[in-house]
């Protein structure tokens, strides 16, 4: 009887502790999660239950996939992946290992396992599983430009969404819809969807998540001539993106802002901010002159 009794707390201690894990991954403290983790995989171990300790393990590898390369948490998901019998465990480890790949950028290994995490979570009967399944499908064909498969992929996301989805998950999902739909040439649609998004998120005061919908906004009214409005939202975005720590965003954001500026005739901002986007590559010494001469608007993809 007290095998069983310790057994029992190990596994509150553990559920418990995956709890305050969860928690802090979702709030970006992946090394807070990491360390909430490894208390819950401990605990679990000494349940004696392998289904559930391959279940922890696979909720761990998504805090130590954003602090690391998880060659180890790659191997052993793969394995977990092969004895699993619940599709939960199923899907979470496969959903995990689509994401190290992803930050790996090999794309293609990233939707090989994407695909089967889909399968688990429909499987499963999941709504939750299927939105994020299908948000990380739309993510994943964005960026490699596949972008009417992503269109549909974010269609499933959100009509799968369910009532009590957070309304900040369904915007970021209708922004990245409106995105793909703007690089597919259906502006006044990719417009709409987008501004709703940014509405949505500014009223939730997650400024940091703004960004990009600020950056497809500017993206959307650049490639209709709409260069006025293009650089407000582009501005606007700009002084934000600190907040996300992005590089690659603010690059996308000064080329585009300097865009509107170059096609506007305000050759003195053009210049400004198009001299701060070739600072970052030094070794390209005629980026400026490249950039005063060619339109990228219909070949750059904000997301890649």
């Amino acid at each position: 009887m007290p095998e069983a009794l310790s057994a029992l707390d190990a596994r509150s201690r553990a559920e418990e502790a995956r709890r305050v894990a969860l928690e802090a991954l979702d709030g970006g403290d992946f090394r807070g999660s990491l360390a909430a983790y490894d208390e819950a995989l401990g605990a679990a171990r000494l349940t004696d239950d392998p289904t559930f300790v391959d279940w922890i393990y696979s909720c761990r590898a998504a805090a130590a996939a954003e602090l690391g390369t998880c060659d180890d948490e790659l191997v052993e998901l793969k394995r977990i992946l092969l004895r699993a019998q619940d599709s939960q465990t199923a899907f979470r480890a496969s959903y995990t290992g689509s994401r190290i790949y992803e930050l790996r950028r090999d794309y293609k290994k990233a939707l090989f396992y994407n695909r089967i995490a889909r399968d688990h979570a429909d499987r499963a009967g999941d709504q939750k599983l299927r939105v994020a399944a299908r948000l990380q499908a739309g993510n994943l064909l964005t960026v490699e430009s596949r972008f009417e498969e992503a269109a549909q992929a974010y269609r499933s996301s959100l009509a799968d969404a369910a009532s009590d989805t957070p309304p900040l998950w369904q915007a970021i999902d209708k922004d990245n819809l409106g995105y793909c739909l703007l690089a597919l040439e259906r502006i006044g649609e990719g417009l709409a969807l987008v501004h709703e998004a940014f509405e949505t998120l500014e009223s939730t005061g997650a400024k940091e998540f703004t960004v990009h919908p600020l950056m497809d906004l500017c993206f959307g009214y650049l490639k209709c001539d709409r260069y006025e409005e293009a650089r407000y939202f582009g501005e606007a975005a700009l002084e934000r993106v600190a907040l996300t720590n992005d590089v690659t965003v603010e690059k996308n954001l000064l080329y585009l802002v300097g865009e509107a500026c170059h096609l506007s005739g305000d050759t003195e901002a053009a210049q400004l901010h198009f001299d701060k986007l070739a600072a970052y590559y030094p070794e390209f010494r005629n980026l400026r002159a490249y950039l005063d001469v060619f339109d990228f608007r219909n070949v750059i993809n904000l997301r890649s």
